[in-house]
């Protein structure tokens, strides 16, 4: 009778053990799924921005955003035992109104791409802006002189053609053309006439005449941004209509017309023909620009083409506006100044005859000159200076010499119509390569798109977000992909990160500014300087080293973040539900379900608690299963092992050794653990161990009291570790595995045997070794969590090695903090090896 009861007690037992286990497994499956539909999400966020410049494809990402954002909504409560059901509801609401808002988005149609103010033209907008309006937004949010104006897309244009019929008429047209038949200037001719003739659509006509007004009503030129202008194996420069001071709104539309037009000249046709490109290519921008009230006006080559070597620019100057330079339709001035020296300037004064200035009502006139002025210089010599200087800043942020319209008004004030890399051949390459700049960063990947320059501002952890920035433009350099950096991105200029990915929260907040991202690139930290003038050139991945002649230049005002201005306002209310992240501080008050405002945050906000959930999940395992779980020897922390699938060989015992652990994380921790010289067992260099040991007797508080058993949870990637050494709590967490975007290494360490103000100089004393390995870190009293995320396989075990060997150096450590240097010390020598900490004197 007695052995049948026991027997069924500890069929009973098997059965309860079994079951702990299961569903301890189910929860680290959902964990991992949890994980993975965290990075799915972060990826389709990024395609959404993207789809919604482009209106492409939008109502599906939606979908498959919306079902894998409620996954990962779903996991977290499983995980939690339903602990934050009111995210349910947050989601439901988000779905409910972001597929109302994108019916609606659907319904209005591409209206709102029509027209782009200047300062919001971007690179990545260059498919619909074309290059010459890209450069001029950059230039712009750079703190060049630029006038205001906007650009009209390429989409304006395909439209007003095919909704007046004239694309069919085009086409058939040119026809002959393609065939190698008819005559150029005749085609042209027709279609001019077709163009001039049509109606410009109501929706196009409010976009000019909507964009003048809100630029003033100013008199303004109209010049082409062609796409196939910016084809570096083809130069279509001067072949396109630019019309000046042009002051009315039916001017504006006429001058408009005539642009377009122009796509399809006598010129153009001839050369698309020639250089075997398409006859019917209807992807013409037009930038409106405010005219300058031009003294004199010219071009700037910031590297003489025809002598690149000589080590001097090339300006040419004439009276009145700039048509004449561009021209060559009359004698110029020309200086040659020195780059290193601007007062050293080769001079040639022209006889300047007159000058073209604006007609009063529209249009050009030629302005006569008097003996003096015809004889004078069109510049003077601070002119010439800022010509050189800012020649110089546009070389280095963009990469290559530039060919830069300017023109100067007639308050003696500078401004840039326009600039583009000059294409470059031979000997002028190799001396192009010398002046724009030493690279720093070489290496990594695309973010956020765009150029910018600022001084780097340095940061290694969590802990230094807090300091102030330093004044005028500013460059984030970040260890690894702190989200909690994003608050910062109102202020900043450009990131670089070493440890990343284009689709992690903080690239996602950095594409929403509109702030140039480099993220993957190794070795930044140490390569760029703290408050080293720097430019970021995130499409070609690279950070510059500003020249020292460049720096006197650059200007100090800060970029004017409006992110997506050109979307309209449905769309950026669409935007506004799915891409921004509002919870950027995890450890602060508005961290909560109530603080989700957009998609984006629920994947921040589950991701987060996701990464807690398995902290204390073993204690009931553990008390449940006791017969399923493995005691480790031969390492000198005891803890027990959970196994839940792959981190131990097969048919092992309950008592095993670190050569039966296939669990990679756990392998290398252990590694670190029995790190030779490591003070496990040594009495601890403290002024008074009897203030541990009384202590010790009564020790029944903190997060793990004593007697809860250590435990780790395991897989053959997975690590999850909490166990009380001595007066302490510690915790690892960590994945390390193939897929780097998964990996990561959580830490925590609380606690002490001694007074408050050492335990928190322990804490401080952790920081500093965590920090100096590249950690994200958080300190608030006694507690530290630290961070690294989205780290290489060998990097995480390294780590791993690291904290086994901190978690036997810094037993007991607190009585050792006897002064506010003991941190300092302590921390030097672990980074130095001196695990016995042989040659520190704590009271010296």
């Amino acid at each position: 009778m007695i052995r049948w009861v026991r027997d069924i007690y500890a069929r009973r037992r098997l059965e309860r053990e079994q079951e702990a286990l299961r569903i301890l497994k189910a929860r680290y499956h959902t964990f991992r799924a949890v994980l993975h539909s965290n990075e799915r999400a972060l990826e389709l966020i990024s395609s959404f921005d993207e789809a919604l410049l482009k209106r492409s494809g939008l109502s599906t990402i939606l979908e498959e955003l919306l079902a894998v954002t409620f996954e990962l909504v779903d996991g977290l409560n499983r995980l939690s035992d339903n602990r934050y059901p009111a995210l349910y509801s947050a989601h439901d609401r988000l779905a409910r109104t972001t597929r109302q808002v994108t019916a609606r988005l659907d319904s209005e149609g591409d209206a709102e791409i029509l027209a782009i103010p200047l300062e919001d033209a971007a690179t990545e907008q260059a498919r619909s802006i074309g290059g010459k309006a890209a450069f001029l937004g950059e230039m712009i949010r750079s703190g060049m002189p630029v006038p205001p104006g906007f650009v009209m897309t390429s989409l304006a244009c395909r439209r007003f053609l095919e909704r007046s019929g004239l694309d069919e008429s085009i086409l058939r047209i040119l026809r002959p053309l393609d065939a190698g038949a008819g005559d150029p200037s005749a085609a042209a001719r027709e279609i001019r006439a077709l163009i001039n003739a049509a109606q410009v659509p109501d929706d196009i006509r409010s976009a000019l005449a909507d964009h003048w007004r809100a630029i003033g009503s100013p008199p303004v030129s109209v010049r082409s941004s062609a796409l196939v202008e910016d084809n570096p194996a083809h130069s279509f420069a001067g072949q396109f209509t630019s019309v000046l001071n042009v002051c009315s709104e039916d001017a504006l539309i006429q001058a408009y017309k005539d642009v377009v037009a122009s796509n399809f000249g006598a010129r153009p046709l001839t050369y698309r023909r020639q250089a075997g490109l398409p006859l019917d290519d209807f992807s013409m921008a037009a930038i409106v620009q405010t005219m300058v009230d031009a003294r004199a006006a010219g071009v700037l080559f910031t590297l003489n083409p025809s002598d690149p070597e000589n080590g001097r620019m090339l300006l040419s100057a004439v009276r009145g506006l700039g048509t004449q330079a561009v021209g060559g339709s009359s004698p110029a001035d020309v200086f040659q100044p020195l780059r290193d020296d601007p007062a050293d300037v080769l001079s040639i004064i022209a006889d300047k005859e007159g000058g073209e200035v604006p007609a009063e009502g529209g249009g050009l006139t030629m302005a006569t000159l008097s003996e003096q002025e015809r004889a004078e210089p069109a510049l003077i010599h601070n002119e010439i200076s800022a010509l050189l200087r800012w020649g110089l800043l546009a070389e280095v942020l963009f990469g290559a010499p530039q060919d830069m319209e300017w023109a100067v008004d007639q308050n003696g004030d500078l401004f840039f119509l326009q600039s583009r890399s000059i294409r470059l051949q031979g000997k002028a390459i190799r001396a192009a390569r010398r002046i724009t700049g030493e690279k720093l960063v070489a290496d990594g990947v695309c973010a956020a798109s765009g150029r910018a320059f600022g001084k780097a501002r340095v940061l290694r952890d969590a802990d230094n977000l807090t300091k102030p920035l330093p004044e005028g433009p500013v460059v984030l350099v970040l260890h690894q992909s702190l989200v909690d950096a994003a608050q910062l991105m109102p202020r900043l200029e450009g990131v670089v990160v070493e440890l990343g990915n284009p689709t992690d929260h903080l690239s996602c907040v950095a594409r929403e500014y509109g702030v140039p991202m480099i993220t993957g690139a190794p070795g930044a930290v140490d390569a760029i300087p703290e408050g080293e003038l720097v430019i970021v050139d995130a499409d070609d991945h690279v950070v510059t080293r500003v020249p020292p002649d460049v720096v006197a230049s650059m200007p100090q005002r800060k970029r004017e973040h409006a992110p997506h201005a050109s979307l309209s306002a449905r769309a950026r209310e669409l935007r506004d539900l799915i891409v921004p992240l509002n919870l950027t501080d995890a450890y602060g008050p508005t961290f909560s379900i109530s603080e989700c405002r957009s998609l984006h945050d629920i994947v921040r906000f589950c991701h987060e608690k996701t990464l807690l959930s398995l902290f204390h999940a073993g204690d009931e395992a553990v008390e449940e299963a006791d017969s399923l779980v493995h005691w480790l020897d031969d390492v000198p922390l005891q803890f027990l092992i959970i196994d839940l699938g792959g981190g131990l060989a097969p048919d092992v015992g309950r008592r095993i050794s670190v050569r039966d652990v296939l669990s990679a994380p756990l392998q290398a921790l252990c590694e670190g653990m029995n790190t030779p010289g490591l003070r496990w067992r040594a009495a601890p260099p403290v002024l008074s161990v009897s203030e541990l040991m009384s202590r010790s007797m009564i020790d029944g508080g903190g997060e793990r009291p004593l007697g809860n058993q250590n435990y780790a949870l395991i897989t053959r990637d997975y690590l999850n570790l909490n166990a009380r050494v001595d007066f302490h709590f510690a915790m690892v967490d960590s994945v390390c595995g193939p897929n780097q975007q998964e990996n990561f290494v959580r830490f925590r360490f609380k606690g002490g045997g001694t007074a408050a103000v050492q335990r928190e100089r322990r804490a401080e004393f952790i920081g500093r070794i965590l920090r100096a390995n590249g950690y994200a870190t958080d300190t608030q009293g006694d507690l530290v969590t630290a961070s690294l995320t989205e780290v290489p396989g060998d990097d995480v075990r390294e780590q791993l090695h690291m904290l086994g060997r901190l978690l036997g150096f810094s037993r007991l450590m607190d009585g050792a903090m006897v002064d506010d240097d003991a941190p300092r010390k302590a921390a030097e020598a672990f980074l130095e090896g001196d695990l016995a900490l042989e040659h520190v004197d704590f009271q010296a």
